[in-house]
């Protein structure tokens, strides 16, 4: 007797197996031991020792500056408020003031004015979100004279808001409305006039501020119109009693900003149709006026006197400023600056900081690069603590901040203890703290952070009997982060930089319009290209160019944690090592994200690489090429920005899209700048140092370490490629079979409708029905079977050994029918049984079926016409399922229509039906036993014996109304024993007749069942969740991409995943909708499943080919599994 299919007694086959696979494991073990070691630890980066440059002056350091708030006060009404003030000073003394007194029932309300245009203002804001009890954020401008509203800089409103609900959901909120032009150019009176003016445009302005202030649930509207008109301070009120009639029934605020003393406002009457009036404490010298105080304590106390003197103090929030104004001798307008802006100048110019007696305003003098003098006042915590002492005097409802972001951080001391200014609270701004601005030094596009912040101290100096600090001297001054600039001296020097590469179409490209025009150009390269193109990494090192580090798999970096962002500079610092044996310390965050951040919170990728010693290499000539915007949109935005002394570095990118543009206009823009007298050069020689300084080379001992982080990521380029093959090789297998599948499925129906029987065709039948412990359900099988109408047939019961009763049930209900005998025999399995029962008839056929089967009336017939032919060595029926009871055996029902039954309708077309099933198959007695009967070496008795027939030369048939019913597991483990059974006995079967495959000898058997069956009975199970695997993946990346750089992330990958993805479940859903076409009487209402059917089949048949793969190499002989019937066939 022969043994079992791949049965190895002595397991050799498995113990060689192991063998190898644990020497391989342990080579891999090795190598990417050594890479994820490698990976893990900071390679060692040189410093280069470049020395700072001189300070620039700080400002907006890519784009043209924001625009900064103008002065409130221009020059006429300045001077009209100033003289109307000293006339009332002369009448009434400043009061010497006690301690603050607290508001009697409350704490006073802290506002916090904002903006969208400076980014400390964000910064501030998340600092001290708690610490705030109102937000008024400049959003809105009045944008046309019939009353139209516009949002200021959306994206960064709503960046602002979604970290205010998230943080402070409950921050109340009343956005700012003003003439200002959001362009950032001048106060729009004219505008403003003609708005006010008109009754309609009046109606719509509010109709607009009350909609947006509902649609988002705000708490009201604060309104800051300014430059007013005199001739339109009727309509102003006008306006606001309108306004206050929209808003106040709802419950909705009103405020109104007003200057802290301007006899052109009617204070009183404004306050009527408001909550409360804003004062804005602030100006007494501005831009346009002389140098002076920008709020002295004198001016500040009398103009609050008289103010409160008029209405009741709940009526009234005090906005204070924290700002300054650097006026240069001779020109007007004076420079708006931060506390920051005030204290760094002083620092650079080594001048001291003085607290003038008269004002209590801070000042200072300085001279600039170019010899012209400067006089600076401004404002800071020591002048909050003395206005607030001042103001808590007159119990104001509130305090306002103008504004976020350009405030002396110790304030916050002072807004803390507002309740009580005192000496203690005083002696909190000895501390003086850095603010959120940052200081940049030298020039050009090679960037580092050189120091970090540090905090200053301050001597303060407290009149107990006034209550105000009356001096402060500054001991050390504060320091922000301080980011260092190289590269910008040579004027007539440009580098030409390559993101996002390497990239098979574009990159060789670039590199020949390189060569050809003898450039050397830097290109930093994302980690992951790198990999898949190691040759291109090489040819660029080869050709004198540099390489940076783009990070490995281009995340936004200012989105991911530490040790990611460690970790992805680390594994591309490693590629480029394996490949060139050189490392590089220039590095460019991807999306340019914070390359040459404002704040301090935008600081940490800068800081961060500056502390693994690389240096960030920034871009402000960028044309915007990934954009595709043309190519002579690309040179011309090149050489203009070249031109106009814009930067030194011009950003263009080799991957990530279609760059067909940039190659074009790449030789355009050598020959445009060269003939502009241009030089290029690679990054390094911008900072006067060579390609080897900033790539150096490794160290001789690490060079076996480069080699196997070489081979470590070929390995892993393989895999990828692996990945990728395997994609495209499903689906498109998958494709060509479901188009072959359907085509011949089509072709063998529309034969079948012309196929003819002849009538008087009735050769005797014996139907074999093996049965091991099938006592549920044997006999309802002999019932369905003695129904049928087919007459010249009997029953042969072969029970096989079984310990239930299913012998003597049978014996009892059917032991005298005349079509049916019945036998037992000792359990040797379902061949074996099935050989019993031939020996025991003469029959011309037979048919071989599971006792669970129930047939249809006519099946036997319809499947025994087909042996009129006698080229028809089997037939096949039509299986379905039976117990459709839950979802699972919906699915198997499912699989049974749209798979298995289609299948042998398009391989009937070929001759190349691999399996006639068990559950409803008949053959030929004689070729049976010509070829051994149901043989023993394979699970699958019935796929085995059916190739053999193939082998003989013998046709399969298949007739799809010949209707059994079976009764499929119930459940996901009887599933998947079942088909393990099936697929190891099928390749089982595959491999005893692999003999066959290519053979013209044995027709389609060689040529199609064969392969069918290697390809997509076993192959594709193994490669199918690969499909799945791509799609999951292209979903997360994407996902990720979005998460992390919103405004700018691509979806091209998972679009290509998609697009072949849902192609694939399209004709696969096509070919099952055909297939229900073909069974007319099923139910249609499983196509639903289908989508869920096949992914979850994919999961479970990996599952099962893996096992079944395993098990054939281990070489175990093993047995017909039971499954244990319940039934439930209905």
């Amino acid at each position: 007797m022969s043994s079992p299919v791949f049965h190895d007694p002595e397991q050799r086959r498995w113990r060689r197996f192991k063998r190898t696979a644990q020497i391989i494991g342990a080579i891999l073990s090795i190598i990417f031991g050594v890479l994820i070691v490698s990976v893990l630890v900071n390679p060692a980066l040189p410093t280069l020792g470049l020395n700072s440059s001189k300070a620039l002056p700080q400002a907006h350091h890519v784009a043209p500056p924001p625009p900064t708030k103008p002065p409130t006060r221009r020059g006429r009404r300045f001077q009209n408020a100033k003289q109307h003030l000293n006339e009332y000073l002369k009448q009434n003394q400043p009061i010497v003031l006690p301690a603050a007194s607290p508001r009697p029932n409350n704490k006073a309300e802290l506002i916090g004015f904002y903006v969208n245009w400076d980014d400390t203002s964000f910064t501030s804001l998340k600092h001290n979100l708690t610490r705030i009890d109102k937000l008024i954020p400049e959003w809105l401008h009045l944008t046309s004279a019939d009353g139209t509203i516009g949002i200021d800089d959306p994206p960064k409103l709503k960046q602002s808001l979604d970290y205010i609900r998230q943080h402070r959901p409950d921050l109340a909120i009343a956005p700012l409305v003003n003439n200002f032009r959001s362009d950032g150019l001048e106060w729009e009176r004219e505008k403003l006039a003609t708005m006010l003016a008109n009754p309609a445009a009046r109606a719509k302005a509010i109709k607009n501020l009350l909609d947006y202030v509902q649609q988002n649930k705000f708490a009201g509207i604060s309104i800051d119109f300014e430059n007013v008109p005199p001739a339109s301070q009727k309509d102003l009120r006008q306006f606001m009693i309108e306004l206050y009639a929209a808003f106040h029934p709802l419950g909705l605020e009103i405020s109104q900003s007003v200057p802290l003393d301007d006899p052109s406002f009617d204070y009183k009457g404004l306050a009527e149709v408001a909550d409360y009036l804003i004062l804005m404490a602030y100006d007494e010298h501005e831009s346009e006026s002389e140098p002076g105080p920008v709020a002295s304590q004198s001016w500040y106390t009398a103009a609050l006197q008289k103010r409160f003197a008029e209405l009741p103090s709940d009526r009234y929030v005090i906005a204070i400023g924290s700002y300054g104004y650097d006026w240069q001798k001779g020109k007007k307008p004076a420079e708006e600056i931060t506390f920051q802006d005030a204290t760094r100048l002083a620092q650079e110019a080594e001048e001291k900081i003085t607290l003038d007696p008269a004002s209590l305003n801070p000042t200072f003098n300085y001279e600039d690069d170019n010899g012209k003098p400067h006089s600076v006042w401004f404002l800071s915590a020591v002048t909050t603590f003395n206005q607030m002492v001042a103001g808590n005097a007159h119990n104001p409802r509130g305090f306002a901040l103008w504004r976020l972001g350009s405030e002396d951080p110790s304030i916050w001391e002072v807004f803390d203890s507002r309740t009580k200014l005192d000496r203690a609270a005083a002696d909190k701004l000895k501390v003086l703290q850095y603010g959120y601005d940052l200081d940049y030094e030298g020039k050009g596009e090679i960037l580092k952070v050189t120091a970090e912040p540090s905090s200053g101290s301050r001597e303060i100096t407290y009149d107990e009997t006034r209550g105000l600090i009356t001096g402060e001297k500054l001991i050390k001054q504060p320091s922000p982060y301080v980011i260092t600039r190289y590269g910008g001296d040579n004027k007539k020097q440009i580098a030409l930089t390559f993101d996002d590469g390497p990239d098979a179409q574009f990159t060789p490209k670039i590199l020949d319009e390189l060569k050809a025009n003898n450039v050397k150009a830097t290109f930093f390269i994302v980690g992951i290209n790198g990999d898949l193109h190691p040759d291109l990494v090489r040819r660029i090192f080869n050709e004198g160019h540099e390489l940076g580090s783009h990070t490995f798999t281009h995340p936004n970096v200012a989105a991911i944690s530490e040790q990611q962002f460690r970790l992805e500079l680390n594994a591309t610092e490693r590629l480029i090592e394996s490949i060139t044996n050189h490392r590089t310390i220039l590095f460019r965050p991807p999306y340019a994200e914070d390359i040459e951040p404002e704040t301090p919170d935008q600081v940490e990728p800068l800081r961060f690489t500056g502390s693994l010693n690389y240096y960030n290499i920034g871009m402000q000539i960028d044309p915007n090429d990934w954009r595709n915007p043309g190519i002579d949109q690309i040179v011309k935005a090149t050489i203009d920005a070249a031109k106009n002394k814009e930067g030194k570095v011009v950003l263009l990118h080799d991957a990530g899209g279609d760059r067909s543009q940039t190659v074009a206009a790449l030789p355009l823009i050598i020959k445009g700048l060269r003939d502009a007298g241009y030089e290029f050069v690679p990054v390094s020689t911008l900072i006067g140092k060579s390609r080897d300084e900033v790539m150096p080379t490794i160290a001789p001992n690490e060079n076996w370490q480069a080699n196997i982080l070489d081979l470590g990521f070929l390995l892993i380029n393989w895999l990828n490629a692996i990945l990728r093959w395997l994609f495209i090789a499903g689906i498109t297998l998958g494709l060509l079979r479901l188009l072959l599948i359907g085509t011949m499925a089509i072709a063998e129906w529309w034969r079948r409708r012309h196929q003819t029987f002849p009538a008087d065709f009735q050769p005797k039948v014996s139907i074999i029905v093996p049965a091991y412990n099938e006592e549920k359900v044997v006999n309802m099988t002999i019932h369905s079977l003695l129904a049928s109408n087919y007459q010249n047939f009997d029953i042969i019961v072969v029970d096989d050994g079984s310990s239930d009763t299913t012998y003597q049930r049978v014996l009892d209900e059917f032991g005298s029918h005349p079509q049916v005998r019945v036998f037992t025999k000792p359990n040797g399995g379902k061949s074996r049984a099935l050989n019993f029962g031939i020996a025991q008839t003469d029959a011309e056929i037979i048919f071989g079926l599971d006792a669970d089967t129930i047939f249809s009336l006519d099946a036997i017939g319809k499947m025994v016409r087909h042996f009129y032919d006698p080229r028809i060595g089997a037939v096949a029926g039509n299986a379905k399922v039976g117990n459709r009871l839950n979802l699972l055996t919906n699915w198997q029902a499912l699989e049974y229509i749209t798979s298995q039954n289609l299948d042998r309708r398009a391989f009937d077309a070929l001759n190349c039906i691999t399996v006639v099933p068990g559950a409803i198959g008949a053959w030929r007695r004689d070729l049976v036993l010509q070829a051994g009967g149901f043989a023993h070496e394979t699970l699958a008795e019935d796929a085995d014996l059916t190739l053999a027939i193939l082998r003989m030369g013998y046709e399969i048939s298949y007739e799809p109304e010949a209707v059994a019913l079976t009764e499929a597991p119930d459940t996901v483990r009887g599933f998947l024993k079942q088909r393990f059974r099936w697929m190891f006995g099928t390749l089982q079967a595959a491999w005893k007749h692999i003999d066959t495959l290519f053979r013209p000898k044995y027709g389609a058997l060689g040529w199609f069942a064969i392969p069918n069956v290697l390809l997509f009975q076993i192959f594709f199970p193994l490669v199918s969740p690969v499909m799945d695997l791509m799609m999951i993946v292209s979903f997360i990346n994407t996902a990720m991409q979005k998460y992390q750089h919103p405004l700018d992330y691509s979806t091209d990958g998972l679009k290509r995943v998609l697009f072949f993805y849902v192609l694939f479940l399209a004709v696969d859903f096509f070919a099952a909708f055909f297939a229900f076409l073909l069974e007319k009487k099923e139910d249609w209402s499983l196509l639903v499943w289908l989508l869920f059917q096949r992914f979850f089949y994919r999961q479970l048949m990996y599952y099962v080919a893996i096992k079944s793969t395993i098990t054939a190499i281990r070489g175990t002989v093993m047995v017909w599994g039971k499954v244990e019937r319940k039934a439930t066939v209905q």
